[in-house]
């Protein structure tokens, strides 16, 4: 832990600067319970999130934030410990401390045959005790240390991306370092998917770094590139268990400006929890929103942006008791994300996560991951954590006032403006792929899932063409509407999986 902190106090400071009857109506809204809480349930399937310190559960919507007390990194050796064919690694920092699971996880995964590749911030490889425990045959590769570079600062594992059964492919990103402190004592949250699609994404990124696309093979450093080097990572929307998952790598895809898009787009609540905030443009446009009527509330970690303008004057002018500086000796506040409109379920709720502090090095030096959730359980499930952390941080807080907002839940699909456009869709029931074949497409085909909440699931668009085939794969079992769209033709069916 002081080893981190001295490194944050010189090269990560610098480099860093960054929630009709009665029975029949008893009957209607007992069915409705029922719907919505196995639409919560299938939201957060494929999606587990974890934090490292209390959370407040009285903001629970249906499904509670879990707290994993001191077991963060025993759930991390868990999922280690099930792979069965490939792990890559990206860290930043692995001190080891006495009682560590990861580094025997990782080295009885090898031992099994499993085929693993580690790579580490070159800046910070002296210190990395973690990965100097590791076997010696496992291939270890140090990012650069030249003045251009700043630092290797990802966070994440991608476990079983190979395996023949595509469900096994799990990503694991978040805020927390491995250290005892990122566990026992700082504030950190981690994120998981269980996607093969997610997992290849990650891959071809850890790949670019690595210099190399056969899983198994040598780093090769003619080929690989870093930080500032990349090229922009590609994909950047997937759907996970039916939530839309952006998904952006720094340098090469503009990071901040994401970040500066999100924030605009609140409209009723906003909540940003951060340890490195130097970004003063992110800081007025906050301020921005809540001048605009957005109720907002921020915490920052003093110790990495103590000095800096939105910790200094931005947010305790513009937002006043809902600012809070983390003020400790010894731990940390090393969150960095931002939820969007938890509280406006049909205003797009998201939770933006990952490793990326709101610094320019960050966006412009740093290899970073930054995800991006949009589902309205998983943005309640961050706002439990933001209030439990407000609460702790300053006991004379009762509560973080809530914020409410409603809006109609979808019943059935229907557009009266368009007339019916015929198609077909097979198979139906379908597993993997759907088809939708148009009889009279026009120019332009759109075609979108729902969910039987009105929730789009998917979406995709072709031109001059009357088929589209796309994957389902993500999807859990239940019933969908496709929607076809061409000209001013629209038809809806519904799709079984």
């Amino acid at each position: 832990m002081k080893k981190e902190r001295n490194l944050l106090s010189g090269k990560e400071m610098q480099t860093h600067h960054q929630k009709s009857s009665g029975v029949f109506k008893t009957i209607f809204i007992c069915l409705s319970f029922l719907i919505l809480s196995a639409y919560l349930q299938a939201q957060t399937s494929k999606i587990k999130v974890y934090f490292t310190k209390p959370v407040d559960n009285t903001f629970s919507t249906g499904i509670n934030a879990t707290y994993l007390n001191n077991t963060v990194f025993d759930t991390l050796a868990a999922y280690i410990n099930r792979a069965k064919y490939t792990i890559d690694i990206c860290q930043y920092e692995y001190e080891t401390w006495t009682g560590d699971p990861i580094y025997t996880a990782i080295n009885n995964a090898h031992s099994r045959g499993v085929k693993i590749r580690y790579i580490q911030d070159g800046s910070y490889a002296s210190a990395n005790t973690g990965v100097a425990a590791l076997n010696a045959s496992i291939p270890v590769v140090a990012s650069p240390t030249t003045s251009a570079y700043g630092i290797c600062h990802n966070k994440f594992v991608i476990i079983d991306e190979y395996a023949p059964d595509t469900t096994k492919a799990i990503v694991w990103t978040g805020s927390p370092d491995w250290t005892s402190a990122m566990t026992q004592g700082d504030y950190n949250n981690v994120i998981i998917f269980q996607s093969k699609q997610f997992a290849q994404a990650y891959t071809h990124e850890f790949n670019i770094m690595w210099g190399d696309t056969t899983h198994g093979g040598a780093y090769n450093a003619t080929l690989s590139k870093f930080g500032p080097n990349k090229p922009n990572s590609g994909t950047h929307i997937f759907y996970i268990g039916g939530s839309k998952v952006e998904l952006y790598f720094s340098p090469s895809d503009g990071v901040n400006n994401q970040i500066i898009s999100n924030i605009n787009s609140a409209s009723v609540d906003l909540y940003c929890g951060m340890f490195t905030f130097t970004e003063t443009t992110n800081a007025n446009d906050i301020v921005a929103r809540k001048n605009a009527g957005v109720f907002t509330a921020v915490i920052l970690d003093k110790y990495s942006s103590g000095t800096y303008s939105p910790y200094t004057t931005t947010f305790p002018n513009g937002l006043g008791s809902n600012f809070e500086g983390y003020v400790s000796s010894n731990t940390l506040y090393h969150n960095k994300y931002m939820i969007v409109n938890p509280s406006a379920r049909c205003d797009d709720p998201r939770v933006l996560t990952g490793s990326h502090n709101w610094t320019a090095s960050a966006d412009s030096k740093n290899d970073e991951n930054t995800v991006i959730v949009h589902n309205d359980t998983i943005a309640n499930v961050y706002l439990q954590a933001f209030a439990g952390d407000f609460k702790a941080i300053n006991s004379s807080h009762t509560a973080l006032a809530t914020t409410t907002s409603t809006c109609a839940i979808a019943t059935g699909i229907t557009d009266n403006a368009k007339t019916e456009q015929t198609f077909n869709i097979f198979p139906n029931p379908c597993v993997d792929v759907v088809t939708v074949n148009v009889t009279n497409a026009g120019e332009k085909l759109s075609i979108k899932i729902t969910d039987q909440l009105g929730e789009t699931i998917l979406e995709k668009e072709a031109y001059q063409t009357n088929v589209l085939t796309f994957s389902v794969s993500e999807l859990n079992p239940g019933i969908y509407f496709i929607s076809a769209t061409s000209g001013n033709q629209r038809s809806v069916q519904k799709l079984v999986k």
